[in-house]
């Protein structure tokens, strides 16, 4: 009989095995949980496509080594060799099918070995560590699985870049446990390749409506709010189907060179026209409802521009320095653009912060279109550009999670003039423009939030100006649509964009992106849910007098 008395009957308790995600491959971008797991890890099988750097920091938290060194050893030849000192994690790779490598995480688990398994990505997206994870779940031990951040979806809550979409109906895994859907609310286990906080059903349906079109060739639109974020998707969208369109910002130079580094720009950039305008001027807004419907009938208009939480004078300081360089004279004669006075008299020349090595209005559109902008080390360095172009707004406190009592008075008065004040003035004055357009039916959207919903049953005390605004703009929507139909055929509906960006305040929303954190849809979701009583309108269905949220009609 072999064996220690000492440990006769004594089962070993088994190890915990725990799937990491190294994420778009920067430390950086690694999640709070993802660097303390692999800080503690002693025993780690990896990838070989994981990045050095993140590898370097598994184990670093262990505790050093202690006892005598040591002592070195000789070769038959007679040569010296170092004694081997033991320490640090032991890092191997992670060899074999999916099948073998379960096999050899589960037999250390069994030996009372803690396991990470290093995975280049995100676990829930690679099909064979997927596979490695259903093997496990039938050997009853436990283990745990870290996310990563892919690349499409590094940093969305501070760039508001829309996530490229994977195929339709793939999976990227299934949950131990079930969760909510963002949509329906149900229960669901299966998560979709793109749509991970969606159930089956919800994902599917919003992969048929994020690509929806219809012909609107000969047709005219003003879209306030179109130079970038969700107006800029909706703009295009208007654009690629043959609208002509006029859209509306304080920036139209950067508005310009946002649309013409557009692939197929030479498409459509003949029938967009730019106007510069502050919304938060009346007398501007009726300047601009004269100058439309002065251009003949319109058929859409969409009130899309908002202020949502006031920014720094320094957050504006890139756009207003770039908008003193005009676009390339080819592009200038192709896009019609006109500039209302005091269009940026807000926005003092007096600038803030710095652009570094982005110091030029091309570099900065560039910039401000591409994946991971706002990074937080392009934020540390100085160098980030959210996808509206501005500096992030470091401050630890905005009116987002300001009370009544807290709320500057003139914040309020802006965002009243700019969220409702302005959609007002005009439906009211391009009414008769859209009445003399030929199209049997003519559209209003008016972009709104559930923030400005009555019949939710929790009503947080945060941002209550902006909620009022859009509550007014439910109303003008619930109070005019019917007769707008009868009388001239225009269908006016209120939409919610859904949950696009964060607006909380830079360290809630640093410390949520590190935790990986990022809002359930992007900017295509929110712009194919403005678009779209336009495109069912279109098919014969007459959507009016109500409030859409994820398609749908919901309470007011």
């Amino acid at each position: 009989m072999t064996g220690h008395a000492g440990n006769r009957g004594r089962k070993i308790r088994p190890g915990r095995i725990t799937f990491v995600g190294s994420g778009p491959g920067d430390p950086g971008l690694l999640t709070t949980r993802a660097r303390t797991v692999l800080a503690n890890a002693a025993t780690v099988f990896t990838d070989p496509d994981v990045p050095e750097s993140v590898l370097a920091l598994a184990g670093s938290e262990l505790p050093p080594t202690s006892g005598p060194e040591p002592a070195a050893t000789e070769t038959p030849d007679g040569e010296t060799v170092a004694a081997v000192v033991p320490g640090g994690p032991d890092v191997r790779p992670a060899l074999g099918d999916p099948a073998e490598v379960a096999k050899t995480l589960a037999a250390e688990a069994r030996n009372g070995v803690d396991v990470v398994r290093l995975v280049a990505g995100d676990p829930l997206s690679v099909d064979a560590v997927i596979a490695e994870v259903n093997a496990l779940a039938r050997t009853q031990l436990n283990f745990e699985i870290v996310p990563g951040l892919p690349d499409t979806t590094a940093v969305p809550t501070y760039a508001g870049l829309p996530l490229g979409s994977g195929a339709k109906g793939a999976t990227a895994g299934t949950l131990l446990k079930s969760r909510a859907c963002y949509v329906c609310k149900k229960h669901h286990t299966v998560v979709d390749a793109f749509y991970h906080q969606l159930c089956p059903d919800c994902a599917a349906f919003n992969h048929a409506k994020r690509d929806a079109r219809t012909d609107l060739t000969g047709r005219r639109a003003l879209l306030t709010g179109g130079r970038a974020k969700i107006g800029m998707y909706i703009a295009l969208r208007l654009l690629r189907d043959g609208a002509h369109t006029t859209i509306t910002t304080r920036f139209p130079n950067d508005a310009v060179r946002r649309f013409a580094a557009m692939e197929d720009s030479a498409d459509w950039l003949h029938r967009l026209r730019v106007i510069g305008i502050d919304l938060r001027d009346p007398a501007q807004v009726v300047a601009l409802a004269d100058t439309v419907a002065a251009a003949g009938p319109l058929d859409i208009l969409i009130n899309n521009a908002a202020q949502t939480v006031r920014r720094s004078p320094g957050s504006y300081s890139a756009l207003v320095e770039a908008e003193r360089t005009p676009p390339p004279e080819l592009v200038s004669k192709l896009v019609d653009v006109i500039s209302f006075d005091r269009v940026s008299d807000a926005h003092p020349a007096a600038l803030t912060g710095s652009l570094g090595e982005h110091q030029t209005p091309h570099a900065l559109t560039q910039l401000a279109l591409a994946a991971r902008s706002a990074s937080p080390e392009r934020i540390a360095a100085g160098t980030a550009i959210d996808a509206g172009g501005l500096l992030p707004d470091t401050a630890s406190v905005n009116s987002w999670t300001q009370h009544v009592d807290e709320i500057d008075a003139m914040e309020l008065l802006e965002v009243q003039l700019c969220n409702q004040t302005a959609p007002f003035i005009l439906v009211s004055r391009l009414r008769p423009a859209m009445a003399a357009a030929a199209a049997r039916r003519k559209y209003v959207v008016n972009v709104s939030a559930m923030e400005g919903q009555f019949g939710r049953k929790y009503k947080g005390p945060g941002h209550p100006h902006t909620n009022m605004a859009k509550a007014a703009l439910n109303m003008l929507t619930r109070t005019s649509a019917a007769e707008m139909l009868e009388t001239d055929g225009i269908l006016m509906t209120a939409v919610d964009t859904g949950w696009i960006t964060d607006e909380r305040p830079h360290p809630t929303k640093l410390r949520l992106a590190e935790e990986g954190f990022h809002a359930p849809l992007d900017l295509v979701d929110g712009a194919a849910r403005v678009y779209d009583p336009i495109v069912r309108g279109e098919a014969g269905e007459d959507l009016y007098g109500c409030f859409l949220k994820d398609y749908a009609k919901a309470d007011w």
